[in-house]
């Protein structure tokens, strides 16, 4: 009798497991460039100031497009999701001017509970030469974002935020500084040395865990998004560019998913032209 009580609790739980397996699904696919443009070039940057220290930075070329010239696929796009809004949210986020400002995001019942709180701690961000490593940095809500200065020169962050306020600490050779608790923002935070005038980097904060950014190769993958409702809101947005599609990607595009896999493919770039964004 008790073994197969066990057995049919056993059962039960198989069934729990399934069925939450069933819920989620992974967006992945990669972020390309349209082939008609021109794929535009990183050229050197200039370094006013220790170049010496510059000079051994392999990488010291602009980052307004990081484009692989043989695959065409984009390094350091943003990927994120949210939730399909309804007819009235849609509206509101439409009007002129928008009545609803914000893009409604994911309940707190709709994360998949392994990924409710983030993984780490913290995010990191450094400046070993004359370049802010990583160039764009994503975070989710409740993470702290440390700042570090490996170089051996000084350098400062100049960070101006709606939700995460400003800061510009001055940073002395081998320092850090820490923001704690990120709050999510709408918008990209822009991060800059006032010192070293051509660096700059982007920070991102969610609060959700439902985002990516593109390899070397355009890549990305986001796991374990709720499948339930059938749709979901994919969002696209590269630092020059903008948001895919334009001023009216910033509602996003609707993706039909089920639970397993989407795999969207290629995904042409198709933002503000490198010309036209400067």
């Amino acid at each position: 009798m008790r073994k197969l009580l066990a057995v049919a609790v056993l059962g039960c739980l198989c069934a729990v497991t399934t069925q939450a397996a069933d819920e989620w699904v992974t967006v992945k696919g990669r972020i390309v460039w349209d082939k008609k443009l021109a794929v535009p070039p990183r050229t050197p940057l200039k370094a006013t100031q220790d170049a010496e220290l510059a000079a051994k930075d392999k990488e010291f070329l602009s980052e307004d497009y990081v484009v692989n010239a043989k695959t065409g696929g984009i390094k350091n796009v943003v990927v994120w999701l949210a939730p399909e809004p309804s007819a009235a949210d849609l509206k509101a986020l439409e009007a002129k001017p928008a009545k609803l400002k914000e893009f409604p995001s994911f309940k707190a019942a709709d994360i998949n509970p392994a990924m409710a709180k983030p993984a780490k701690p913290s995010v990191e961000l450094d400046q070993p030469c004359c370049r802010f490593i990583p160039h764009i940095v994503l975070a989710q809500q409740g993470q702290d974002m440390i700042i570090k200065n490996s170089a051996p020169v000084p350098h400062n962050a100049k960070w101006e935020s709606n939700n995460n306020g400003s800061v510009n600490p001055l940073m002395p050779a081998g320092s850090q500084y820490v923001i704690k608790d990120l709050k999510a923002e709408r918008l990209p935070i822009k991060l800059e040395c006032s010192i070293h005038r051509w660096m700059n980097a982007y920070v991102k904060v969610f609060d959700h865990p439902y985002f990516a950014l593109t390899d070397e190769d355009g890549n990305f993958e986001i796991k374990n998004a709720p499948a339930g409702a059938g749709k979901l809101r994919l969002f696209i947005w590269q630092e020059s560019g903008g948001y895919q599609g334009g001023a009216k990607g910033r509602f996003g595009q609707t993706i039909e998913v089920k639970a397993g896999t989407k795999n969207l493919g290629d995904v042409t770039y198709e933002g503000t032209p490198p010309e036209a964004s400067k």
